[in-house]
């Protein structure tokens, strides 16, 4: 018993350990990706069990069970205390005295958050020429909850090529519709069906008919918001900096007012370029790799493990997901122009939409400093912006023990007070064209 418990102990302290490692290189940050997104968001959990195991080894007087276990609590509590403790100063995007709602009635703390209406598999659009449907899910305050008259337009996470709407946000879409805002999840067309241009062009799809349904939705039109994670942050970004950019808007939208009121990015990528060598795909990736059967079914080890969920979600692909050369059509030093093109970096102008950046100090698979590069390329430009670094903090902490994750609470924390302040709230984005009109 005291072999298992003190294996136990060291285990614990080098999961722990994770914490406190911002890996940067390839291919051991991969392998230990996932087991530091848990550590991320358990935590407490991870705290509370290092306590335990060391008064246990303390009492026994075992020190091999008591030291290695006391230094995973002590490290654990000071990851979670360090989280919790974020600067979360949105004066830049709210000013000094803004992001709190003056009526104090929706949300509560310590009410439980009642149900949403929830409409699944919405069709919004329909790609020009074709006869593809796009669909999104529809999340609306309870019956009695007051409105916001706050529209959130979510762009899910998917590395450009697999995933889907409706994973692992829910909490988060109970969190914003219990504040009374209409949250509409996207499920954007993936790579190779379109390229980055085109998943923008779904998501101002998408804007467009929140817009023209405000009414019916109970949303004021003048107060959507783009947000979204991972990949899906880009996109956001995107869609909020190139509002009436022709090459990110499809042809049926020409002349519609596209603006939104903020946009936000959850550890969302900046600059496909930076995420080509941070990834270290410049050394993984070759010109003449052959591109997989994109509709071959997945193996059958992911079918048997997530039945119906491994084809919607695409899991078959998540081994080139996030490929930037095919994706672009080429390598940063082949096609610089396209990487441009599709930098957030390169919309930033005066008239940018209020931005919100959630980003993890330790992300593995998007690079923090294109994302400090934004927020300090939107300051020269004087977009109002809110930036909040997480310490010890990887991808993925918003979907990941959320209901006691020191980077999930303080991310919905904050999320709520930037929706409450600048949607609410503020002047409206004026049109903006190119990057060049900023000068």
């Amino acid at each position: 018993m005291t072999v298992v418990a003190t294996a136990f102990a060291v285990v614990l302290a080098l999961w722990v350990a994770l914490l406190y490692v911002p890996f940067r290189w390839r291919p051991v940050g991969i392998y230990l990706f996932v087991p530091k997104v848990l550590a991320v968001g358990h935590v407490p959990l991870l705290a509370v069990a290092g306590t335990a195991l060391a008064v246990v080894g303390f009492v026994a007087g075992s020190w091999p069970i008591a030291l290695p276990a006391g230094v995973a609590a002590a490290a654990a509590i000071t990851a979670a205390v360090r989280t919790g403790a974020a600067s979360t100063d949105l004066s830049g995007a709210l000013g000094p005295h803004r992001g709190e709602r003056a009526d104090g009635t929706v949300g509560r703390r310590g009410r439980r958050a009642p149900e949403p209406r929830v409409d699944r598999d919405v069709p919004f659009a329909t790609v020009p020429g074709t006869d593809r449907t796009l669909l999104c899910d529809l999340w609306q305050p309870a019956a009695g909850v007051p409105p916001s008259g706050v529209a959130v337009v979510y762009l899910h996470g998917s590395a450009y090529y697999f995933l889907d709407k409706d994973l692992g946000t829910r909490p988060m879409f109970r969190y914003l519709t219990a504040r009374g805002h209409v949250v509409v999840d996207v499920a954007y067309r993936l790579f190779p069906e379109t390229d980055v241009p085109g998943m923008v062009s779904d998501a101002k799809r998408a804007i467009a008919w929140v817009r023209s349904r405000s009414a019916e939705l109970g949303v004021d039109p003048e107060r959507i918001v783009v947000a979204g994670g991972s990949s899906g942050g880009h996109l956001a970004l995107l869609a909020a900096y190139t509002d009436d950019d022709p090459a990110f808007t499809p042809a049926e939208l020409t002349g519609h007012d596209l603006r939104v009121r903020a946009v936000v990015s959850l550890y969302g990528q900046v600059s496909l370029e930076a995420l080509y060598a941070h990834a270290g795909q410049d050394k993984q990736c070759h010109p003449d790799d052959p591109q997989p059967d994109w509709t071959a079914p997945p193996p059958p080890a992911l079918r048997r493990l997530f039945g119906a969920d491994a084809t919607r979600l695409r899991l078959g692909l998540m081994t080139c997901a996030g490929r930037c050369d095919w994706l672009v059509g080429g390598t940063p030093e082949q096609v610089p122009e396209r990487y441009e093109q599709v930098s957030a970096l390169s919309h930033v102008a005066r008239g940018c939409p209020p931005t919100l950046l959630l980003h993890g100090t330790h992300d593995e698979m998007a690079p923090v400093g294109a994302v400090r590069e934004l927020e300090q390329a939107l300051e020269r430009a004087g977009v109002p912006v809110g930036a909040v670094y997480l310490p010890h903090t990887d991808h993925m902490f918003d979907l990941v023990g959320t209901r006691w994750s020191p980077a999930a609470r303080a991310s919905f924390r904050t999320l709520e007070r930037f929706l409450d302040g600048v949607a609410v709230e503020g002047p409206r984005p004026g049109h903006r064209h190119h990057r060049q009109e900023q000068s």
